[in-house]
């Protein structure tokens, strides 16, 4: 094979997308998605750690009530008359819940269907429970009793396993952050292998190149190099936002102040690898399953399950399932390694058997492929 020849057919390629403006403006606008969605949850998570709520009551509360509830969160209590006034308060949105009490039963009124809703109300059930054992307490010790002898019978210690674990709404944010660099490749390598597969086929062009005086080898190559490096390209765009959006968000929000990242040199040369093997590996498979295909659409709807395989990682690290059997699945376990990596969680063997299955894969597809596109089937449908 002439290098010439398949240089040739990369910029070829590479012309074929900056030509087409529509497809080229969706695939830059792909990662920037990343930094907006992590201020964006950034900037949530402080709205809500910062809200202060207003609790309409039909009582009015005493000093020990807004000791316990000083020690809860930042709840502000409206005294109102009746039941009617606080329900007309909650409707014009005076108020954010409201408890209503009589005799010694207390009910509590708040949207449990919003999360400031339910935020409130576990604020509002610690308050009563916290004054519901203030009461016990008092009426123990006005029996002459000792509260410590009748609820302190015996003694409760933790230890922690493994290391301290993080917020799980900051677990989520890099889990989808990082899920999506491994989107961005799979979407942008099945886009420009759609088109110069599938899309050549239908509109005749592919027929017509096989006519230069070039090798169907050495147009298949500059095919998948250019497939290729689109995914590297805007995956290593992606991680060059996510790494300062994170950096940012963690100077910007007291809420990101535990955010246990890992920026290492190391971290990011490995990071930065990954992301290259697995460009490389969805580049084979998007073009495998496109040569497939006769028409544009056909090899659309045959390529988006890899949409959905590239999302598994981020479930997987929701619900700490270890990974096991998942590390040989081809792309999973690229989408598990980057997260890995990124949260300095990684392990020798578990990276060593992704990258070992990772390039035996790429390596099969390779073959498959030359194999493949040597058929009049799959050049001409």
């Amino acid at each position: 094979m002439k290098w010439s020849n398949i240089k040739t057919t990369i910029k070829k390629e590479l012309r074929g997308i900056f030509r087409d403006k529509n497809s080229f403006k969706t695939l830059i606008f792909l990662p920037f998605i990343i930094p907006f969605y992590i201020l964006l949850m950034g900037f949530m998570f402080e709205v809500l750690e910062d809200s202060n709520y207003v609790i309409g009551a039909n009582y009015e509360i005493n000093e020990v009530e807004k000791a316990i509830i000083n020690e809860i969160g930042e709840l502000e209590f409206k005294y109102y008359e009746n039941s009617d006034d606080l329900g007309f308060a909650y409707e014009n949105s005076d108020i954010n819940a409201y408890i209503i009490k009589e005799d010694n039963k207390y009910t509590i009124y708040s949207d449990l269907s919003t999360n400031s809703g339910t935020m409130i109300f576990s604020y509002l059930s610690a308050y009563l429970n916290g004054y519901n054992q203030y009461l016990a307490n008092n009426n123990i010790i006005n029996q002459g009793l000792d509260p410590n002898e009748i609820f302190n019978n015996l003694t409760v210690e933790s230890v922690t396993l493994g290391e301290e674990g993080q917020d799980i709404t900051l677990v989520m944010l890099l889990s989808i952050s990082i899920t999506y660099i491994l989107m961005i490749i799979v979407i942008s390598t099945s886009t420009v292998a759609t088109d110069a597969t599938a899309g050549e086929k239908e509109r005749g062009t592919l027929e017509t190149l096989l006519t230069f005086p070039i090798k169907s080898s050495e147009i298949i190559t500059g095919k998948y190099l250019s497939i290729s490096l689109c995914g590297i390209f805007l995956g290593l765009f992606a991680l060059l936002l996510l790494v300062p959006s994170l950096l940012i968000g963690k100077s910007m929000y007291a809420s990101f102040a535990d955010f246990d990242t890992n920026f290492s040199l190391i971290s990011i040369l490995l990071t930065v690898f990954i992301i290259i093997i697995s460009s490389l590996l969805s580049a084979g498979v998007c073009m495998a399953l496109a040569g497939k295909t006769k028409t544009y659409k056909e090899a659309q709807s045959k390529l988006q399950i890899l949409s959905f395989v590239s999302i598994i990682p981020m479930f997987v690290q929701l619900v700490d399932v270890k990974s096991g059997i998942l590390d040989y699945i081809p792309l999973v376990n690229c989408g598990l390694a980057l997260n890995k990596v990124l949260t300095n969680t990684f392990t020798i063997d578990s990276l060593i058997i992704m990258l070992v299955t990772t390039i035996i894969y790429t390596v099969l597809i390779i073959i498959y492929i030359s194999k493949q596109y040597k058929s009049e089937e799959t050049l001409f449908g």
